[in-house]
């Protein structure tokens, strides 16, 4: 007889099935390995792919853009695919292993949504929106192509949002480096592309609407003058209309601030914060319109003084400056103005802002000579000739440093600018960042800013025992006029002691704005005319001005202390009014001092 079947011990049972567990688990991390390896292959051949389209769509040869597109989009799906079993996703439980299995899943699923909700829509539309299509040709931009865009452009807004959250939202804690590293490096790639896409994305909901793709625009163009700050960049030295028509673009008419008699009252009600700061200047006499760091205030007033003195009606305005011009001319190469001389981009500053007063004494041949330039500059561009690359280049270039602003009157434009810097609001604070604003105004009443140099920087800590972030805003004023300015400078240049300021020196005022919801501290420095001659509030923002004077080869400081009581991080972010000489330093640390 056959011996009956050993019962398992407890012992030998556990065993079995240690030894049964092992045996899945060895399974399962071989799984995961192999298909872990495929994976991360996948997601390597993904890089050089999206390269190889950036360079396809710059180029214009879109077939082989399509070609990577379908290729980067089997890449991303296979990655996901992957790593979205049910294996792998219970694997995910695992310590060690299971937050890097989490966070690699995570990425090729970031991967798969760039490649199908963002490469391939932008592919297919770069074959009829590029570079070329903000360029006009002939006097008119064609705003076809842009308007068929605009709802895959803002489906790809959206999904790149989506995205931004969901990469930022990864876990790399307990990863290890070599996955905590590659998810920083997607979620900086996925960050740097932003601010391009934001700009295409605003691009094709401004632009067709103010070109008049739906029924005729009149647009107001500021030419301010930065050799006389004022807040927002400049006295406004010109004004130019502009007719815009499904795309066709001409200049009407332009007209010299002389042609604006100052106003016994503001053209239109002042907010009371910009009236007790600026007084009513800046809603009496055109030049001044820009004494407010708030452009849609500045704009407005422009717009109202044109319609009043030249009726119509005023769609939208735009200010530049010299400085714009020239980074313009470098688009489209030099112009002649109506003296004969020869404008380009290595001149148009000095010529613009120094020569004409040396070689025009009379103002109305200066404001020909600033009409002139404008007007050469302006048929430059819409004739087609400028590059269009360079063009794109010159216009951000200027957006980014607030030399180009932009105010609409339609509101759903003016909502999309408004989160813009071409907008020219006050700057914005996050709960991580205090947003403050150096904003430099000319009491001299010359064209003394040709010689000035600023250097603004701010320095962020917490101080306080209760934790409150305080933040310092150092302004170094500096003038680099000749030493005998008064007597060798045009009257026209030094004001000629117009304001009670003695011909060769430059006054100006520094108006500090710190955060929403902040304090003021104080206030120092700049000499005998530092001291803060006014503390004030503006949309719940403290505000400090200071007045400086300065002779030639004289630097001084003003240093303004401001406690950032909203924010929860010790950081700020500069916005600063854009001149000739000046310098925004990079964030520093603040140092303590004791009481």
């Amino acid at each position: 007889m056959e011996p009956a079947p050993k019962i398992p011990t407890r012992r030998r049972a556990i065993s079995l099935v240690v030894a049964g567990l092992v045996l899945v688990i060895a399974g399962v991390v071989g799984w995961i390995g192999i298909r872990g390896l495929l994976a991360k292959q996948e997601l390597h051949e993904i890089t050089p792919l999206a390269s190889e389209i950036e360079s396809s769509v710059a180029s214009g040869h879109f077939a082989a853009a399509r070609s990577a597109a379908n290729e980067l989009s089997a890449h991303a799906h296979q990655a996901a695919s992957l790593t979205d079993d049910p294996v792998w996703r219970a694997a995910e439980v695992l310590p060690v292993a299971g937050p890097n299995l989490t966070a690699a899943r995570e990425l090729a699923a970031a991967a798969r949504a760039i490649s199908d909700r963002i490469v391939s829509p932008l592919v297919a539309v770069s074959e009829s929106v590029d570079i070329e299509t903000f360029k006009p040709s002939d006097g008119t931009l064609a705003l076809g192509p842009l308007v068929a865009a605009t709802p895959t452009v803002e489906r790809v807004q959206h999904a790149y949002d989506d995205v931004q959250r969901s990469v930022a939202a990864i876990s790399t804690k307990g990863t290890l480096g070599v996955v905590s590293h590659a998810v920083e490096r997607v979620r900086d790639a996925v960050d740097r592309v932003g601010p391009t896409l934001t700009a295409l994305a605003n691009s094709v909901r401004i632009v067709p609407g103010m070109l008049g793709a739906d029924g005729p625009r009149n647009i107001l163009l500021l030419a301010q003058n930065p050799a006389e700050l004022r807040a927002t960049g400049g006295l406004v030295g010109s004004l130019i209309l502009i007719h815009a028509d499904k795309g066709a673009v001409s200049l009407v008419s332009h007209a010299s601030t002389a042609d604006f008699p100052a106003l016994v009252q503001p053209v239109m009600a002042l907010p009371t914060a910009t009236e007790g700061l600026y007084g009513t200047v800046v809603g009496r006499y055109v030049q001044d319109v820009g004494a407010t760091p708030y452009f849609p205030v500045s704009a407005q007033l422009a717009s109202k003084m044109w319609t009043n003195r030249f009726g119509g009606r005023i769609d939208g305005v735009i200010a530049i400056d010299p400085v714009t011009i020239g980074y313009l001319l470098e688009a489209t190469g030099p112009v002649t103005i109506a003296d004969g001389r020869r404008l380009e981009a290595g001149n148009a500053v000095p010529l613009l802002l120094s020569d004409v007063y040396h070689d025009y004494p009379d103002p109305a041949a200066q404001d020909a000579v600033f009409a002139s330039a404008a007007s050469a500059v302006f048929a430059k561009v819409v004739s087609g000739a400028a590059d269009a690359t360079a063009l794109v280049s010159a216009l951000s270039r200027a957006g980014g440093e607030r030399r180009l602003l932009i105010w609409s009157g339609h509101p759903a434009e003016q909502s999309v600018l408004a989160s813009t810097t071409l907008a020219g609001g006050l700057p914005a604070s996050t709960s991580r960042m205090a947003g403050i604003g150096v904003y430099f105004n000319d009491a001299t009443g010359g064209k003394m800013d040709y010689y000035l140099k600023s250097t603004v920087s701010v320095a962020s800590g917490v101080c306080r025992a209760d934790g409150t972030p305080a933040s310092r805003v150092t302004i170094s004023l500096t003038s680099m006029a000749p030493a005998d300015a008064g007597e060798s400078l045009p009257a026209y240049v030094t004001g000629n002691g117009i304001f009670g300021v003695m011909p060769g020196m430059i006054r100006t005022r520094v108006v500090v704005y710190g955060a929403e919801g902040g304090l003021l501290v104080g206030a120092s420095g700049g000499g005998a005319r530092g001291n803060p001659s006014l503390a004030a509030t503006d949309a719940g923002r403290p505000v400090s001005v200071s007045t400086v004077d300065l002779r030639p080869g004289v630097t001084k400081t003003v240093i303004v202390d401001l406690l950032n009581v909203k924010q929860k991080v010790a950081d700020a972010r500069l916005t600063v009014t854009p001149t000739l000489g000046g310098i925004v330093a990079p964030n520093v640390a603040l140092t303590c001092t004791a009481p």
